[in-house]
């Protein structure tokens, strides 16, 4: 066992001293493969359990993300409770003091309970899956439209204002730190030409009701059980107040195009517009009557807007000489940011079909 190990084992053991189980005999093993916080999964005699390094670098608010959490999570209990949420809840494991969290040095740990028999996936593979996933995402949302958002903490400032994210372009730009503007000018000159679209944006989100969103929607955040059906929404690390148009642009995102979010061969992506269609009709039914006519014209926006403010933020971060996201090659950023930028132009395209397909829900 090298040092690195060897800490990484007393750090766990000295978490694990923490919370009123039986660690005796636990094996350790890594879970997911997350780029954030590091999760592996602790197997005993008796129990499974989840344990979680919290990236607090990257979530600094990591007492107000584990108290996020548990107030979701006992929300979604009680309502399971009686019959209104049909989904699993993974709840975070209580230390002896009561604490939703462990310190150890600098670090912070928590424990939850792990479902057996579960799984990820990491790709929507058919429009009958796709739509699973928008309804157990909306399921989780709809079920927290009554509770009260500003019991919540904001996890990260300023997550979805394009206005921001605007503003800290228009910076690195100005600043040209690592003197790369001239490799992406052009992109640069797009960007900031969609004015009118940033105003809509803003228009738009002024009018619409906070909801708990999870910020996230990944299809790799929800667990899944025999026959692929999903079972538990989980990382709910950046849940928080914020609009349903963010969390249905973030799966259309994810799952609407062909290609990777870094890959280069932008000329050849297309819009699976069967997942689309399938994403939204679900989306959109889940909610019901809870969901208004203003926030169901929004999801198209979402639909944009959440790649386009990616793809500024990925260029805003090439620009600043890449150092919030992890790269793996020269001007990965970049490529990241030409990604999303085409997707959000095959979305404008595509609006009036995107339109039709949401009016038959």
């Amino acid at each position: 066992m090298d040092n690195r190990s060897a800490s990484l084992h007393s750090d766990i053991d000295t978490v694990l001293n923490n919370y009123d189980y039986d660690f005796a005999e636990v094996e350790i093993a890594v879970l997911g493969n997350g780029h954030i916080n590091n999760t592996y999964k602790l197997t005993t005699p008796e129990v499974e359990f989840v344990l979680q390094q919290i990236n607090h670098d990257v979530f600094p608010k990591t007492a107000e993300l584990s108290s996020n959490a548990q107030k979701i999570n006992l929300h979604l209990q009680r309502q399971k409770n009686i019959g209104n949420y049909p989904l699993s809840i993974p709840q975070q494991i209580l230390s002896k003091t009561g604490e939703t969290y462990s310190k150890v040095g600098t670090n912070y740990w928590r424990l939850m309970e792990f479902i057996s028999n579960s799984y990820t996936l990491e790709e929507v593979e058919s429009p009958e899956q796709a739509a699973l996933v928008a309804n157990a995402f909306a399921e989780f949302s709809c079920t927290l439209s009554d509770f009260p958002v500003e019991e919540l903490a904001v996890i990260i400032e300023d997550f979805h204002d394009i206005s921001f994210r605007m503003r800290q372009l228009n910076e690195a730009v100005e600043n040209d730190l690592q003197d790369r503007l001239s490799s992406c000018q052009t992109l640069v000159n797009f960007c900031l030409d969609q004015q009118d679209f940033i105003n809509h944006v803003i228009d738009i989100s002024k009018k619409l009701p906070l909801h708990v969103t999870h910020n996230d929607t990944k299809i790799n955040n929800l667990l899944f059980t025999e026959g692929d059906t999903p079972c538990a929404v989980i990382d709910l690390d950046t849940c928080m107040p914020g609009l349903l148009m963010h969390d249905f642009g973030d799966m259309v995102r994810t799952c609407c195009s062909n290609l990777a979010e870094d890959d280069t061969n932008i000329d050849a992506m297309i819009i699976k517009l069967d997942i689309f269609s399938a994403l939204i009709q679900s989306y959109q039914n889940a909610f019901g009557t809870k969901m208004s006519a203003l926030e169901k014209d929004s999801l198209i926006v979402g639909t944009k807007s959440v790649p386009f403010s990616l793809g500024t933020r990925f260029l805003t971060d090439y620009l600043n000489g890449d150092s919030y996201f992890q790269v793996s090659r020269e001007k990965h950023n970049l490529d990241r940011a030409f990604n999303q930028i085409q997707l959000f132009i095959l979305l404008c395209e595509a609006e009036p079909e995107l339109i039709k397909l949401a009016m038959q829900a």
